[in-house]
């Protein structure tokens, strides 16, 4: 395809502030997701799952309760058996996550070597099957549903009981599941803006002459209208418009 460099420096429409809260989801859903996608994936691409990601992010949430009963000692007296009471639940949640994260590199040494060109390195794993046969309403069952309601919904109700249970795993829970959910919803829509750009670009180019050149109405070419003087002379615009259009370099994995 043709790149259209009248397309991609003057034409686009953003909801800024949509754009912006799906952005910064997205950036920051890496180490949430990853507490989360261990549990209920398998299979994950070379780069996606790193053993070093999950053995920081154990270690910080590992510290984390320490360092927040430091802070609170000059307030109030040390209780072991209170502190423990208060964050076994969350031990035992981190000690699963390590133990499933070490299956998880164990099983991605013997997956095809992503040099190869084998597998995306950075798939994010299989689904599991059952969470299309949990019904979310008003949606329909494929993995874009999946991924920003089904998937982190069991994570967000557990986090809802535990956090009644005046657990801070609980918390830890519904943060994670609303970062998986709204970092996917950005995915989405990233993919779904650079699929419609894709579109647009190449109406813009079988609809440019017709735009540019012979001054039809957007009625006639599907929407698209050049914004901008023009010269006069027809012949002088075919020639402007043959500029505006190069050819992108295409290279091919085999």
């Amino acid at each position: 395809m043709k790149k259209n460099l009248y397309y991609r420096q003057n034409i686009g429409r953003q909801n800024m502030l949509k754009s912006l809260i799906l952005s910064y989801f997205f950036t920051f859903s890496s180490w949430p997701r990853l507490l989360l996608e261990v549990f209920i994936r398998k299979n994950f691409g070379e780069r996606y799952f790193t053993l070093s990601s999950a053995v920081t992010v154990f270690s910080i949430l590992f510290l984390l309760p320490g360092f927040l009963q430091i802070s609170n000692v000059m307030f109030q007296e040390f209780h072991f058996g209170k502190f423990m009471a208060k964050y076994a639940s969350w031990y035992v949640f981190l000690f699963l996550f390590l133990r499933v994260s070490l299956k998880h590199n164990r099983d991605k040494k013997r997956n095809p070597s992503v040099f190869d060109f084998a597998k995306f390195s950075l798939y994010a794993g299989e689904i599991d099957p059952r969470f299309y046969r949990l019904k979310i309403p008003f949606r329909k069952s494929n993995p874009r549903t999946v991924e920003i309601f089904s998937e982190p919904l069991i994570f967000f109700l557990g986090g809802i009981g535990l956090y009644l249970l005046a657990q801070p795993l609980g918390m830890l829970l519904i943060v994670c599941s609303l970062f998986y959910s709204l970092g996917y919803a950005g995915a989405y829509h990233i993919g779904d803006n650079f699929v419609m750009d894709k579109i647009d670009e190449m109406i813009c180019n079988e609809e440019l002459e017709d735009s540019f050149v012979n001054d039809k109405d957007p009625s006639e070419t599907r929407g698209f209208r050049f914004y901008g003087k023009k010269p006069n002379d027809q012949e002088m615009r075919r020639k402007v418009a043959s500029l505006m259009t190069v050819d992108e370099e295409i290279y091919e994995a085999r």
